[in-house]
């Protein structure tokens, strides 16, 4: 038996185009401002292009949530991972 994907639905373009679409509908339900958590890993950073993604789709009139990136280094990340955060932090 074939395996079950999570973009069997819609397709790969299709999911994001809807997680999108609710985040978008989210950011706009109210005024709180939004805090990200940024780790680096592969949940954190597709979080955070989501995110971006959505505010990007967004008339620059509607964005008016102050949303904050957040990272913390714990000093026992691998140091090759902690400076890829430095550095996409930065960017």
């Amino acid at each position: 038996m074939p395996r079950k994907s999570a973009f069997d639905e819609n397709g790969l373009r299709g999911t994001i185009e809807q997680r999108v679409s609710e985040i978008q509908e989210l950011y706009r339900s109210d005024s709180c401002p939004w805090v990200i958590g940024y780790s680096g890993g592969k949940d954190s950073t597709a979080v955070l292009q989501l995110v971006w993604l959505a505010l990007e789709g967004l008339p620059v009139e509607e964005r008016t949530k102050t949303v904050e990136v957040i990272s913390t280094d714990t000093l026992v990340e691998n140091p090759i991972v902690a400076q890829w955060v430095a550095r996409s932090l930065d960017t």
